[in-house]
């Protein structure tokens, strides 16, 4: 009956000893895929901001095509009225 005792004693700590190294491991292991998780969060924020300056470029281009119909858009309207002002002033004549 000693002998279990004993012989379930000396498991133990060998399983006690085991779970120490393998949590220590582990720790380890931890650390490591932190820095990594660290370094793919910094090189989003920069994917981040090359996106944010694509927007912005493509905001202000979008914003001056507008500008651009909308001045084309005038300058044809206010030639048309003028035609169509020649005409009905030829035709009252």
């Amino acid at each position: 009956m000693e002998f279990l005792l004993l012989l379930l004693a000396v498991f133990g700590i060998i399983l006690l000893i085991t779970l120490i190294i393998l949590c220590v491991r582990l720790n380890f292991t931890l650390s490591r895929v932190n820095l990594l998780l660290d370094d793919v969060n910094e090189k989003m924020e920069v994917v981040d901001q090359v996106f944010a300056v694509i927007s912005k470029v493509t905001n202000s281009i979008n914003s001056m095509n507008d500008r651009i119909v909308g001045m084309i858009t005038s300058v044809v309207t206010s030639l048309v009225t003028k035609f169509k002002r020649k005409k009905e002033e030829e035709e009252e004549f």
